[in-house]
């Protein structure tokens, strides 16, 4: 299928708690994820993708956890939700990041879990 007709797809199946699009290609063998709204703005039309999936910022967090174990928790401060994370090279508490929970967020340490190579 081209990235066309998956923002076809998009725009007349999806819900509003999917942010996140998990895109793949039979020739390479990571697994894509992007902001949704963003793939539908930078996706070239004509591009060649054998799969997707929609998902929502509770999926990530799930590969999350079980990336990273113990090094990343939700936390409330001053009413707002945060991810609280120790990325894999450090080790100290005092290294933790408090980032705001939002999906940019989730995708970023993804990114830094897997060193940009996700394989399902």
């Amino acid at each position: 299928m081209t990235a066309q007709e998956i923002i076809n797809t998009i725009k007349t199946q999806r819900k509003p708690e999917q942010v996140i699009i998990k895109w793949w290609r039979k020739e390479e063998d990571f697994i894509d994820f992007d902001l949704v709204d963003r793939f539908v703005k930078t996706a070239k039309p004509d591009e060649t993708i054998d799969g997707f999936d929609l998902i929502g910022m509770n999926d990530v967090w799930a590969e999350l956890e079980r990336f990273c174990g113990d090094r990343i928790a939700k936390t409330q401060k001053g009413g707002e939700e945060l991810v609280e994370w120790l990325p894999p090279d450090k080790e100290s508490v005092e290294d933790r990041q408090y980032m705001p929970y939002e999906p940019q967020t989730l995708l970023d340490i993804l990114d830094v879990e897997t060193g940009g190579d996700y394989v399902d």
